[in-house]
């Protein structure tokens, strides 16, 4: 008798986009201090796995709060290609980002006190240009056209700056709703106002606006994916990556 295998892949803390590496950059952001998943190294390992003949089926295992866009696309669109059984098992985190790349997948098996969707797109910059005058530091930039310099810290935004960076996170938003529309295919216009103002749901909600498919744990992610692909699966754990530390959480375990 042939043993197939449900391969489990973790999608954990930020999702940012590249591979990890020793000099790979971190953002600096607190939410990262769980972990990183990196897109393209998922990308490419899920290409790698579907000429495996004894996988069947994978199971994303996520606990993440989001990512960027392009990142969260990049993994999400290499789901939507893939030939085999893909079912997501949210645990404790399954939003922004994370959730478009649960919806990516046949199936969403979450846990009722999972914290799911969450949908919205939101753009922050830091602005050190006081702290600089008060300390004395003085920051001299030299580009050309109007917008070359948006984004520095080092100076305050115009209004003509924020006008574009909003229009940015505008379309953004509405390329990620219309993919979460599509994914699930939901059709219920108050649902969709519902989920799309950024606000998480608990499992049990969650479940009851069409936005997972099943409350459970691993065992029922596992039961799923085996009754999707037709014959008895196994759990096997993907050996390309592991979840990753992060510079922030390096650092606090350093100072406790």
């Amino acid at each position: 008798m042939k043993k197939y295998i449900a391969l489990i892949i973790p999608i954990r803390g930020l999702i940012v986009s590249g591979e990890s590496s020793a000099v790979s950059p971190i953002p600096f952001l607190p939410v990262a201090g769980g972990g990183v998943t990196y897109s393209e190294e998922i990308s490419k390992f899920l290409k790698k796995v579907e000429t495996s003949r004894k996988v069947r089926a994978i199971i994303f295992e996520i606990d993440s709060p989001g990512g960027t866009p392009y990142a969260s696309k990049e993994i999400a669109d290499s789901i939507k290609k893939l030939k085999i059984i893909s079912v997501a098992q949210i645990k404790e985190y399954g939003t922004s980002g994370a959730y478009w790349i649960a919806s990516s997948c046949s199936k969403i098996v979450a846990d009722p006190l999972s914290s799911i969707g969450g949908v919205g797109t939101r753009a922050e910059r830091f602005d050190f240009s006081e702290l600089a005058r008060k300390i004395g530091i003085k920051v001299d930039t030299f580009s050309t056209g109007e917008y070359k310099g948006m984004g520095s810290p080092y100076s305050e935004t115009s209004e003509k700056e924020k006008t574009f960076i909003g229009e940015q996170v505008s379309v953004f938003n509405q390329y990620f709703v219309q993919q979460i529309k599509e994914n699930r295919k939901i059709t219920d216009e108050k649902v969709l106002e519902n989920i799309t103002s950024g606000k998480p749901y608990l499992g049990r909600e969650a479940l009851m606006m069409g936005l997972i498919d099943y409350l459970g744990n691993g065992e029922l992610a596992l039961k799923v994916a085996s009754e999707l692909a037709g014959v008895h699966l196994r759990v096997e754990y993907s050996k390309f990556s592991r979840e990753r530390e992060s510079i922030l959480s390096k650092l606090f375990k350093k100072m406790l």
